[in-house]
Protein backbone atom coordinates (compact mmCIF):
# COMPACT_ATOMS: atom_id res chain seq x y z
CA UNK A 1 0.00 0.00 0.00
CA UNK A 2 3.06 2.03 0.54
CA UNK A 3 2.87 4.66 -2.67
CA UNK A 4 5.97 6.98 -0.80
CA UNK A 5 8.25 7.38 -4.00
CA UNK A 6 5.18 7.61 -6.65
CA UNK A 7 3.29 10.51 -4.99
CA UNK A 8 6.93 12.16 -4.84
CA UNK A 9 7.41 11.66 -8.11
CA UNK A 10 3.73 13.26 -8.58
CA UNK A 11 3.98 16.18 -6.30
CA UNK A 12 7.28 16.72 -8.21
CA UNK A 13 6.11 17.24 -11.29
CA UNK A 14 2.86 19.29 -10.05
CA UNK A 15 5.42 21.82 -8.74
CA UNK A 16 7.50 21.32 -11.98
CA UNK A 17 10.47 20.37 -10.41
CA UNK A 18 13.77 20.46 -11.86
CA UNK A 19 16.74 18.82 -9.97
CA UNK A 20 19.59 20.98 -9.36
CA UNK A 21 23.08 20.34 -8.12
CA UNK A 22 23.85 23.69 -6.62
CA UNK A 23 21.81 25.98 -4.13
CA UNK A 24 22.11 29.53 -3.10
CA UNK A 25 24.07 28.75 -0.22
CA UNK A 26 26.61 26.57 -1.38
CA UNK A 27 27.39 28.71 -4.02
CA UNK A 28 27.81 31.87 -1.34
CA UNK A 29 31.77 33.01 -1.34
CA UNK A 30 31.26 32.53 2.58
CA UNK A 31 30.49 28.86 1.96
CA UNK A 32 33.12 27.96 -0.28
CA UNK A 33 36.22 30.00 1.54
CA UNK A 34 34.81 28.60 4.67
CA UNK A 35 35.03 24.73 3.70
CA UNK A 36 38.37 25.57 1.59
CA UNK A 37 40.37 26.82 4.48
CA UNK A 38 38.49 23.84 6.71
CA UNK A 39 40.09 20.94 4.41
CA UNK A 40 43.43 22.83 4.47
CA UNK A 41 43.39 23.09 8.14
CA UNK A 42 41.64 19.69 8.90
CA UNK A 43 41.94 17.36 5.72
CA UNK A 44 44.85 17.43 4.13
CA UNK A 45 48.06 15.52 5.90
CA UNK A 46 47.82 12.46 8.27
CA UNK A 47 48.58 14.61 11.36
CA UNK A 48 45.75 17.20 10.99
CA UNK A 49 43.29 14.17 9.65
CA UNK A 50 44.29 12.33 13.19
CA UNK A 51 43.25 15.45 15.36
CA UNK A 52 40.22 15.33 13.56
CA UNK A 53 39.72 12.02 13.98
CA UNK A 54 40.42 12.15 17.74
CA UNK A 55 37.62 14.73 18.17
CA UNK A 56 34.82 12.96 15.92
CA UNK A 57 31.76 11.85 17.91
CA UNK A 58 31.57 7.75 17.80
CA UNK A 59 28.46 7.33 15.96
CA UNK A 60 29.66 10.12 13.28
CA UNK A 61 32.55 7.71 12.55
CA UNK A 62 29.99 4.91 12.53
CA UNK A 63 28.03 5.99 9.80
CA UNK A 64 30.55 6.87 7.98
CA UNK A 65 31.35 10.86 8.24
CA UNK A 66 34.29 12.24 6.54
CA UNK A 67 36.82 15.23 7.27
CA UNK A 68 35.75 17.02 3.88
CA UNK A 69 32.00 16.18 4.72
CA UNK A 70 32.15 17.45 8.31
CA UNK A 71 33.78 20.65 6.53
CA UNK A 72 30.54 21.15 4.69
CA UNK A 73 28.46 20.80 7.71
CA UNK A 74 30.56 23.13 9.75
CA UNK A 75 30.47 25.77 6.96
CA UNK A 76 27.13 25.48 6.34
CA UNK A 77 25.95 26.78 9.74
CA UNK A 78 29.03 29.39 9.34
CA UNK A 79 27.44 30.72 5.84
CA UNK A 80 23.88 30.58 6.56
CA UNK A 81 24.61 32.77 9.96
CA UNK A 82 26.50 35.43 7.76
CA UNK A 83 23.92 35.03 5.43
CA UNK A 84 20.65 35.55 7.46
CA UNK A 85 22.02 38.43 9.09
CA UNK A 86 22.80 40.12 5.52
CA UNK A 87 19.38 38.67 3.66
CA UNK A 88 17.19 37.85 6.93
CA UNK A 89 16.60 34.60 4.47
CA UNK A 90 18.02 31.33 5.70
CA UNK A 91 19.83 30.03 2.12
CA UNK A 92 19.64 25.92 0.68
CA UNK A 93 22.87 23.63 0.38
CA UNK A 94 22.82 21.27 -2.32
CA UNK A 95 18.93 21.74 -2.51
CA UNK A 96 18.44 21.01 0.81
CA UNK A 97 17.52 23.28 4.45
CA UNK A 98 20.09 23.39 6.63
CA UNK A 99 19.46 19.95 9.15
CA UNK A 100 21.00 19.70 13.07
CA UNK A 101 23.32 16.74 12.98
CA UNK A 102 22.04 14.68 16.24
CA UNK A 103 23.37 11.45 16.78
CA UNK A 104 25.33 11.12 13.84
CA UNK A 105 21.71 11.14 11.67
CA UNK A 106 21.50 13.77 8.74
CA UNK A 107 18.21 14.36 8.96
CA UNK A 108 16.97 13.68 12.52
CA UNK A 109 13.54 13.77 12.42
CA UNK A 110 13.23 11.85 9.12
CA UNK A 111 15.07 9.08 10.80
CA UNK A 112 12.74 8.80 13.80
CA UNK A 113 9.40 8.88 11.45
CA UNK A 114 10.98 6.02 8.55
CA UNK A 115 11.12 4.06 12.25
CA UNK A 116 8.07 4.90 13.19
CA UNK A 117 6.42 3.66 9.87
CA UNK A 118 8.63 0.63 9.95
CA UNK A 119 7.42 -0.04 13.28
CA UNK A 120 3.83 0.14 12.45
CA UNK A 121 4.39 -2.32 9.57
CA UNK A 122 5.92 -4.83 12.19
CA UNK A 123 3.67 -4.15 14.62
CA UNK A 124 0.53 -4.73 12.71
CA UNK A 125 2.01 -7.92 10.77
CA UNK A 126 2.47 -9.82 14.26
CA UNK A 127 -1.11 -8.90 14.84
CA UNK A 128 -2.12 -9.97 11.30
CA UNK A 129 -0.91 -13.51 11.34
CA UNK A 130 -2.51 -13.87 15.22
CA UNK A 131 -5.87 -12.76 13.95
CA UNK A 132 -5.66 -14.51 10.52
CA UNK A 133 -5.65 -18.26 9.30
CA UNK A 134 -2.21 -18.90 7.39
CA UNK A 135 -4.23 -20.83 4.76
CA UNK A 136 -6.71 -17.75 4.14
CA UNK A 137 -6.72 -16.74 0.82
CA UNK A 138 -4.53 -13.26 0.31
CA UNK A 139 -2.48 -14.41 3.93
CA UNK A 140 1.07 -14.64 2.12
CA UNK A 141 0.25 -11.71 -0.29
CA UNK A 142 -0.38 -9.48 2.72
CA UNK A 143 2.84 -10.90 5.00
CA UNK A 144 5.15 -10.68 2.27
CA UNK A 145 4.05 -6.70 1.47
CA UNK A 146 4.67 -6.32 4.74
CA UNK A 147 8.50 -7.68 4.40
CA UNK A 148 8.40 -5.59 1.80
CA UNK A 149 7.15 -2.13 3.56
CA UNK A 150 9.54 -3.39 6.32
CA UNK A 151 12.39 -3.23 4.17
CA UNK A 152 11.50 0.06 2.00
CA UNK A 153 11.18 2.14 5.64
CA UNK A 154 14.34 0.77 6.84
CA UNK A 155 16.47 2.34 3.88
CA UNK A 156 14.14 5.30 4.49
CA UNK A 157 15.61 5.05 8.19
CA UNK A 158 19.19 4.44 6.77
CA UNK A 159 19.20 7.13 3.76
CA UNK A 160 17.76 10.01 6.33
CA UNK A 161 20.48 9.28 8.39
CA UNK A 162 23.46 9.07 5.83
CA UNK A 163 22.99 10.52 2.07
CA UNK A 164 25.06 8.79 -0.31
CA UNK A 165 24.76 7.54 -3.75
CA UNK A 166 24.11 3.71 -2.52
CA UNK A 167 21.65 5.03 0.67
CA UNK A 168 19.59 7.24 -1.84
CA UNK A 169 19.60 4.07 -4.44
CA UNK A 170 18.14 1.96 -1.87
CA UNK A 171 15.75 4.33 -1.03
CA UNK A 172 14.46 4.61 -4.44
CA UNK A 173 14.63 1.22 -5.37
CA UNK A 174 13.12 0.02 -1.87
CA UNK A 175 10.40 2.42 -2.27
CA UNK A 176 9.70 1.15 -5.70
CA UNK A 177 9.45 -2.17 -4.79
CA UNK A 178 6.15 -1.13 -2.42
CA UNK A 179 4.35 0.65 -5.09
CA UNK A 180 4.65 -1.90 -7.77
CA UNK A 181 3.87 -5.25 -5.29
CA UNK A 182 0.74 -3.34 -3.73
CA UNK A 183 -0.44 -3.20 -7.54
CA UNK A 184 0.77 -6.72 -7.83
CA UNK A 185 -1.49 -7.46 -4.84
CA UNK A 186 -4.38 -5.34 -6.20
CA UNK A 187 -4.36 -7.60 -9.38
CA UNK A 188 -3.54 -10.79 -7.21
CA UNK A 189 -6.89 -9.87 -4.99
CA UNK A 190 -8.99 -9.65 -8.64
CA UNK A 191 -7.81 -13.24 -9.57
CA UNK A 192 -7.89 -14.58 -5.88
CA UNK A 193 -10.82 -16.87 -6.77
CA UNK A 194 -8.74 -18.54 -9.60
CA UNK A 195 -7.94 -22.03 -8.97
CA UNK A 196 -5.10 -22.27 -11.32
CA UNK A 197 -2.07 -21.57 -10.20
CA UNK A 198 0.28 -21.06 -13.32
CA UNK A 199 -1.44 -17.13 -14.44
CA UNK A 200 -0.33 -15.96 -10.50
CA UNK A 201 3.07 -17.62 -11.19
CA UNK A 202 3.30 -15.67 -14.44
CA UNK A 203 2.16 -12.47 -13.04
CA UNK A 204 4.72 -12.78 -9.83
CA UNK A 205 7.99 -13.72 -12.98
CA UNK A 206 6.29 -10.67 -15.23
CA UNK A 207 6.15 -7.86 -12.05
CA UNK A 208 9.53 -9.37 -11.32
CA UNK A 209 10.93 -9.04 -14.55
CA UNK A 210 9.86 -5.66 -14.65
CA UNK A 211 11.19 -4.36 -11.40
CA UNK A 212 14.38 -6.07 -11.84
CA UNK A 213 15.08 -4.27 -15.61
CA UNK A 214 14.03 -0.89 -14.04
CA UNK A 215 16.72 -1.57 -11.12
CA UNK A 216 19.31 -2.48 -14.22
CA UNK A 217 18.28 0.56 -15.97
CA UNK A 218 19.15 2.63 -13.41
CA UNK A 219 22.23 1.29 -12.32
CA UNK A 220 24.35 -0.12 -15.30
CA UNK A 221 23.05 2.39 -17.87
CA UNK A 222 22.04 5.81 -16.39
CA UNK A 223 20.16 7.15 -12.70
CA UNK A 224 18.22 8.79 -14.09
CA UNK A 225 15.63 10.80 -11.55
CA UNK A 226 13.49 11.98 -14.14
CA UNK A 227 12.74 8.22 -15.61
CA UNK A 228 12.54 7.14 -12.26
CA UNK A 229 9.44 9.49 -11.47
CA UNK A 230 8.04 8.83 -14.70
CA UNK A 231 7.67 5.30 -13.89
CA UNK A 232 6.81 5.62 -10.26
CA UNK A 233 4.16 8.17 -10.81
CA UNK A 234 2.34 5.91 -13.85
CA UNK A 235 2.55 2.21 -11.85
CA UNK A 236 1.75 4.33 -8.43
CA UNK A 237 -1.19 6.73 -10.12
CA UNK A 238 -2.07 3.03 -11.39
CA UNK A 239 -2.35 1.34 -8.12
CA UNK A 240 -4.03 4.08 -6.57
CA UNK A 241 -6.73 4.44 -8.97
CA UNK A 242 -7.30 0.76 -9.41
CA UNK A 243 -7.75 0.09 -5.31
CA UNK A 244 -10.19 3.16 -5.17
CA UNK A 245 -12.50 2.02 -8.13
CA UNK A 246 -12.01 -1.50 -6.61
CA UNK A 247 -12.75 -0.01 -3.08
CA UNK A 248 -16.01 1.40 -4.47
CA UNK A 249 -17.15 -1.36 -6.62
CA UNK A 250 -17.01 -3.35 -3.38
CA UNK A 251 -18.77 -1.39 -1.22
CA UNK A 252 -21.51 -3.28 -0.53
CA UNK A 253 -19.22 -6.31 1.24
CA UNK A 254 -18.56 -4.12 4.57
CA UNK A 255 -17.38 -1.50 6.68
CA UNK A 256 -13.79 -2.67 6.40
CA UNK A 257 -13.43 -1.66 2.76
CA UNK A 258 -14.06 2.03 3.94
CA UNK A 259 -10.73 1.29 5.96
CA UNK A 260 -8.67 0.47 2.95
CA UNK A 261 -10.16 3.19 1.20
CA UNK A 262 -9.74 5.85 3.77
CA UNK A 263 -5.98 4.43 4.29
CA UNK A 264 -5.67 5.19 0.39
CA UNK A 265 -7.31 8.48 0.26
CA UNK A 266 -5.42 9.30 3.27
CA UNK A 267 -2.25 8.68 1.87
CA UNK A 268 -2.74 10.28 -1.50
CA UNK A 269 -4.17 13.59 0.44
CA UNK A 270 -0.92 13.79 2.79
CA UNK A 271 1.56 13.94 -0.29
CA UNK A 272 0.15 18.00 -0.15
CA UNK A 273 2.37 18.60 2.97
CA UNK A 274 5.42 18.56 0.61
CA UNK A 275 3.65 21.37 -0.78
CA UNK A 276 4.74 22.96 1.98
CA UNK A 277 8.52 25.07 2.23
CA UNK A 278 9.25 26.02 5.34
CA UNK A 279 12.73 26.38 7.35
CA UNK A 280 12.84 23.40 9.55
CA UNK A 281 11.45 23.78 12.64
CA UNK A 282 14.17 22.81 15.48
CA UNK A 283 16.30 22.56 12.39
CA UNK A 284 14.85 18.88 12.83
CA UNK A 285 11.43 19.01 11.15
CA UNK A 286 10.63 19.94 7.66
CA UNK A 287 7.92 19.19 5.31
CA UNK A 288 8.90 15.80 3.81
CA UNK A 289 9.63 14.90 7.68
CA UNK A 290 5.96 15.36 8.33
CA UNK A 291 4.86 13.35 5.87
CA UNK A 292 6.29 10.98 6.96
CA UNK A 293 4.58 11.31 10.23
CA UNK A 294 1.25 11.64 8.88
CA UNK A 295 1.33 8.15 6.90
CA UNK A 296 2.98 6.40 10.33
CA UNK A 297 -0.52 5.51 11.53
CA UNK A 298 -1.97 4.60 7.92
CA UNK A 299 -1.11 0.89 8.39
CA UNK A 300 -3.12 0.41 11.07
CA UNK A 301 -6.13 1.01 8.56
CA UNK A 302 -4.38 -0.66 5.92
CA UNK A 303 -4.01 -4.38 7.69
CA UNK A 304 -7.10 -3.78 9.46
CA UNK A 305 -8.64 -3.84 5.79
CA UNK A 306 -6.34 -6.65 4.88
CA UNK A 307 -7.15 -8.97 7.38
CA UNK A 308 -11.18 -8.44 7.48
CA UNK A 309 -10.68 -8.57 3.61
CA UNK A 310 -8.89 -12.13 4.24
CA UNK A 311 -11.98 -13.05 6.43
CA UNK A 312 -14.60 -12.36 3.91
CA UNK A 313 -13.04 -14.19 1.65
CA UNK A 314 -12.83 -17.59 4.18
CA UNK A 315 -16.76 -16.79 4.60
CA UNK A 316 -17.20 -16.74 0.70
CA UNK A 317 -15.46 -20.47 0.84
CA UNK A 318 -17.65 -23.44 1.02
CA UNK A 319 -16.02 -24.55 4.28
CA UNK A 320 -15.79 -21.16 5.99
CA UNK A 321 -12.97 -20.91 8.90
CA UNK A 322 -12.76 -18.72 11.39
CA UNK A 323 -10.64 -16.16 12.77
CA UNK A 324 -8.50 -16.37 15.32
CA UNK A 325 -9.26 -13.76 17.50
CA UNK A 326 -12.28 -10.98 17.18
CA UNK A 327 -10.78 -7.60 15.22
Amino acid sequence: MELKTAYLGLFALMVNFQEVLCSWGDTSPEYRSCKQRCVVANCTTEINLSKWRERQPLLEYIFGWSCQEDCKYECMWYSADIIYSRHNKVPQYHGRWPFVRILGMQEPASVIFSVMNMVAHVYMIRWFVKVVPSSAPMYGVWVLNSVIAVNAWFWSSVFHTRDTFFTEMMDYFCAFSTVLFSLLAFVLRIIVKSNEGLPKIFLFFVFILFYINHAYSMISVKFDYGYNMKVNVIVGGLNCVCWLVWFYNNRKNGVYIRQGAYAVAALTVSVTLELLEFTPIFWSIDSHALWHLVTSPLPILWYKFAAQDCLFLINQDSTPLPFKKTI
